[in-house]
C-alpha cells in the first residue's frame, strides 16, 4: 500500500516540476553588426548557448552591449522552439568617425588640439564625447590666455553608417591677468594674501615665467593655500568664496575677484598629552613648540610641528609605530582652541637586518659606514634621516632610497638601501677668453668613486694662449673606515703675461676630521715655488720688484659647515668656510704672513620655485715678518668665482698696464635668483647682481665695483654646465663692458 501511495505522488510531482524548469538557449544570431565582430558582441553578452534561458539576464546583456559604447540600439528577439530558445540580437551599430576636420587654428599646434580631442578619427561616434571634445578644446585655449575663445562644432552624416565631423575655432586674442582683488579681507593686505598664490598677474617677466596666464586647477590650489594661510593665523571660520572671473571686452585682460569672510581670530587655550607616556608629563610637554599663554595665536603649522617633535621624541627611543593624533576642542564663544595630543607609542622596535640594493660598482660598506645605526640598535628615526642624508653627500647615486620592510617579529623592522649609481668618472672641459690670458680651455678627468671605494682623484689640464695648467691630485674621505680623511695635490702652473712671465710649482697633503654630519676641519700643508721672469723693460716698477723666486711654506686649517638639502641642486641650507693661515719661515719659507678667507653660501626658496641665493667671499692677508706677499697668495677679484661682468682680478687692483696685481683684502657679495625653466632637464635661468672689491687698505674699500647679469645652469648628463653673462655697472678705462664665462663641473 504504502509503495503505490508513493508512485501516485511521484507521478503527480514529476509533470510538475518539468513545467517549472526552464527551457535552454538553442541557438544566438546575431543581426545587424557591420563593423563590430560577432565574438565581441558574444563575449559581452552573459547568455551562452546550452544555458538556461532567462529574461533578467537579457536585460543584463542589453545594458552590457550598450556599454562597449559601439551601438545607437539593441532589442533582443526571442523566438521559443520545442529544442530550445533561439535569442536573436538586433543591433544598430553608431556611425565611425570618418574624419576630423579642424579648422581656425593658429596659435596653438594642430597636435596639441587633438590631444584633447575624445573624438578620433576610425572611433564610434558618440554625441556625449563629441560635445566633451569642443568643451575640452575650449578649456585648452583658456589655459593658454585665450578667454575669449569660442568653438563650433558640426556633424555630416555619409554612406554606409559614417560621418564627418568638423571643429571650427575662433581664437580671439590671448588675454592675461590683469588684476587680482579681494574684499572682505582686514586681517591681511591683498599684497599679502596675493604672495601666496602660483596664479599671478601679468609682470614684466611674463614672457619667460608664463605669470599672468590662468590655470582654473591652479587657481583652486591658491584658495586652499589662502584658506591654509588664514587657519594657521587662528581664522578657524573664514569663508573664501568662489572666485568672480571677469573678462574686458576685447578679450585681452582678464580680472579676478575673491571675497573673504575673515571670521573670529582663536588663541590657544590649553595644551595637554593623553595616552601612553613614556617620560613624565612636564618633560615631554617642554619639547612642544605650542604653549598655553595668553594672547597665543592657534596655528595649524605649530601644531603640525608638534606632532612631528612628539613622533620624532619618540621614535628616536625605539617606538617607530608611534600614532599621534592632536585632538581640538574649539570655544567658540571665548575664541578659544584646546588641545590635547594622544600618544599611542605601539611596541618598541630594534633594527633588524640591513640589505644595500643597486650597487653594482661601489662596495658595500661605503654605504653601510655612513649608516648612523647597527642591527640590533634601537630604532632611531633622526639617526635614519641622518644616514640617508650622509649617503646622498656622497655624491656618487642619483637616487638614494631608504624601506623599512616589516618582519615577523612587531618588534624588529628590517632596513632596505636601494641605491642607483650615476657616472662618476667624467670628463669635463670649460674655456673662456680674458685679456689676460687670452682664449683658454680646460679640461679634467676626476672620478669621485675610484675603485668603488669612494676614493677622489682628478687630472686637470688648462692650456691657452697665455697660460697653462697641470694639476693632479687624491683623497680619501674616510681613512682606514674613520671619520679622517686624507689627501694630496700637486701643481704645476705657467703664466704669460704682457708684461713678465709668472710659474708657480707646488703641492699639498691634507688630514682632515669630521666632527658631525655638517661640520668637519682640514689641516693643510702646502708648499708652493713662485718665479717671476722675463720681465719686460715696461713692467712696472712694482711688478719688477717680484722677479725671482719665491717660495712659500704654509699651513692651513679650515673649518666648513654644510648642510645643503641637495648636493646638486640645493633650495636651501648653508655651505660655508673659514680658513686660516700661516706662512713663515720656521717653516722652510721666504716670508711671513697671515691669511683668512671666509666663504658663505645660503640657499632659501622665496616662493613657488624660485630660490634665492647669497654668497659672501671676504679676506685678508697680514705680513709680520720678512719677505713681500707672493702674487700668487693675494686674491684675484672679478670673475666666475667672485664678481661676474669683470675679467680675472680687474675688479681689484691693476698697474699701469691693465695687469691685475692682486689684492691684499677681498669683500665680495653675489645676490642671485634661480628659477627652474624645466625641471625634467635640470635646467635653470639666474639672475644676480654682484657687488664687492680687491684693495689693500681699507681707506680703499669705497667705492665698490657693482655688475648685474643673467646665466643659465644645466645638470646635463656630462655633468654641471654653467654659464653667466655679466653685465659691468661701472666700467673703467680698459675694462670690458660685459664678460662671458663658461664652465663645466661648477653648479654655484
Amino acid at each position: 500500500m504504502t509503495r503505490q501511495l508513493l508512485v501516485v505522488i511521484f507521478g503527480l510531482i514529476f509533470p510538475i516540476l518539468s513545467l517549472a524548469q526552464p527551457p535552454t538557449i538553442k541557438e544566438i544570431r546575431i543581426v545587424g553588426n557591420q563593423r563590430v565582430e560577432r565574438e565581441v558582441i558574444l563575449g559581452a553578452i552573459g547568455s551562452k548557448k546550452g544555458k538556461p534561458f532567462s529574461r533578467e539576464r537579457l536585460s543584463e546583456d542589453v545594458k552590457a552591449l550598450f556599454s562597449l559604447g559601439y551601438f545607437r540600439d539593441v532589442r533582443v528577439d526571442v523566438q521559443k522552439t520545442p529544442e530550445g530558445v533561439i535569442l536573436t540580437y538586433i543591433v544598430l551599430e553608431k556611425p565611425r568617425v570618418k574624419e576630423v576636420v579642424i579648422s581656425g587654428y593658429q596659435k596653438l599646434k594642430r597636435e596639441e588640439i587633438e590631444a584633447v580631442l575624445k573624438i578620433k578619427r576610425g572611433d564610434f561616434f558618440d554625441q556625449r564625447l563629441w560635445e566633451e571634445s569642443q568643451e575640452a578644446v575650449k578649456d585648452l585655449y583658456a589655459s593658454k590666455g585665450f578667454y575669449t575663445a569660442s568653438v563650433a562644432g558640426e556633424v555630416q552624416e555619409l554612406p554606409g553608417n559614417e560621418v564627418m565631423v568638423f571643429l571650427d575655432i575662433f581664437e580671439g586674442p590671448r588675454g592675461w591677468i590683469k588684476e587680482i582683488r579681494f574684499e572682505g579681507n582686514t586681517a591681511f593686505s591683498d599684497r599679502k594674501l596675493k604672495k601666496l598664490m602660483r596664479t599671478k598677474q601679468r609682470n614684466w617677466l611674463s614672457w619667460l615665467t608664463k605669470a599672468g596666464t590662468l590655470n582654473r586647477e591652479l587657481l583652486e590650489v591658491d584658495l586652499s593655500r589662502i584658506r591654509y594661510f588664514y587657519h594657521d593665523h587662528g581664522y578657524l571660520d573664514v569663508k573664501i568664496s568662489k572666485p568672480e572671473i571677469s573678462v574686458s571686452r576685447d578679450g585681452r585682460s582678464l580680472f579676478i575677484l575673491i571675497r573673504i569672510e575673515e571670521g573670529k581670530r582663536y588663541e590657544i587655550g590649553s595644551v595637554d598629552l593623553t595616552g601612553t607616556l613614556i617620560r613624565p608629563r612636564e618633560e615631554i610637554l617642554k619639547k612642544l613648540k605650542l604653549k598655553a599663554r595668553p594672547g597665543r595665536i592657534y596655528r595649524i603649522s605649530e601644531v603640525e610641528k608638534d606632532v612631528s617633535k612628539l613622533v620624532d621624541y619618540y621614535a628616536d627611543r625605539g617606538y617607530a609605530f608611534v600614532e599621534v593624533s592632536p585632538l581640538r576642542s574649539v570655544d567658540r564663544e571665548r575664541g578659544l582652541v584646546h588641545l590635547r595630543f594622544r600618544i599611542d607609542p605601539g611596541p618598541k622596535v630594534r633594527l633588524g637586518r640591513i640589505t644595500i640594493k643597486g650597487n653594482t660598482k661601489t662596495r658595500e660598506k661605503v654605504i653601510r659606514r655612513e649608516i648612523k645605526l647597527a642591527e640590533g640598535d634601537i630604532w632611531s628615526a633622526t639617526q635614519i634621516r641622518r644616514s640617508l642624508q650622509r649617503i646622498k653627500k656622497l655624491r656618487i647615486f642619483r637616487k638614494v632610497d631608504f624601506n623599512t620592510i616589516p618582519t615577523a617579529r612587531r618588534d624588529v623592522l628590517d632596513l632596505e638601501v636601494r641605491v642607483e649609481e650615476m657616472p662618476t668618472g667624467t670628463l669635463q672641459f670649460g674655456g673662456g677668453y680674458s685679456s689676460v690670458h687670452g682664449l683658454v680651455g680646460t679640461i679634467s678627468l676626476s672620478e669621485r668613486n675610484l675603485f668603488g671605494r669612494a676614493y677622489r682623484a682628478y687630472l686637470r689640464a688648462t692650456l691657452g694662449g697665455e697660460m697653462s695648467e697641470f694639476s693632479l691630485g687624491f683623497s680619501d674621505p674616510r681613512f682606514l673606515d674613520s671619520y679622517y680623511s686624507v689627501g694630496f695635490d700637486a701643481f704645476n702652473e705657467v703664466y704669460d703675461y704682457a708684461t713678465y712671465d709668472y710659474r708657480i710649482t707646488g703641492g699639498d697633503v691634507s688630514v682632515g676630521r669630521e666632527f658631525t654630519d655638517h661640520l668637519r676641519a682640514d689641516l693643510v700643508y702646502r708648499y708652493e715655488r713662485q718665479k717671476i721672469f722675463n720681465v719686460e723693460e715696461e713692467a712696472s716698477d712694482y711688478i719688477k720688484s717680484y722677479e725671482g723666486i719665491t717660495r712659500t711654506s704654509k699651513l692651513t686649517l679650515a673649518f666648513s659647515y654644510w648642510n645643503l638639502d641637495d648636493p646638486f641642486s640645493p633650495t636651501k641650507g648653508w655651505d660655508n668656510s673659514l680658513s686660516l693661515t700661516n706662512a713663515g719661515g720656521a717653516l722652510g719659507g721666504d716670508v711671513d704672513f697671515l691669511r683668512a678667507r671666509l666663504s658663505l653660501s645660503w640657499f632659501h626658496p622665496l616662493w613657488g620655485d624660485l630660490v634665492f641665493n647669497f654668497r659672501s667671499k671676504l679676506g685678508i692677508i697680514e705680513r709680520y715678518g720678512g719677505g713681500r706677499i707672493p702674487l700668487g697668495e693675494r686674491f684675484f677679484v672679478g670673475g666666475l668665482r667672485t664678481i661676474r661682468g669683470f675679467e680675472y682680478g680687474m675688479a681689484g687692483p691693476v698697474d699701469e698696464n691693465q695687469e691685475p696685481l692682486g689684492a691684499l683684502k677681498m669683500v665680495v657679495f653675489n645676490f642671485e635668483f634661480l628659477y627652474p625653466l624645466s625641471k625634467e632637464l635640470g635646467l635653470k635661468a639666474a639672475f644676480f647682481y654682484d657687488v664687492g672689491k680687491g684693495f689693500d687698505h681699507w681707506s680703499e674699500i669705497f667705492p665698490l665695483r657693482h655688475a648685474v647679469g643673467a646665466g643659465i645652469r644645466w645638470y646635463s648628463p656630462i655633468g654641471p654646465i654653467r654659464i653667466d653673462w655679466g653685465y659691468n655697472l661701472d666700467r673703467k678705462k680698459g675694462e670690458k663692458a660685459s664678460v662671458w664665462d663658461f664652465a663645466v663641473g661648477i653648479m654655484y
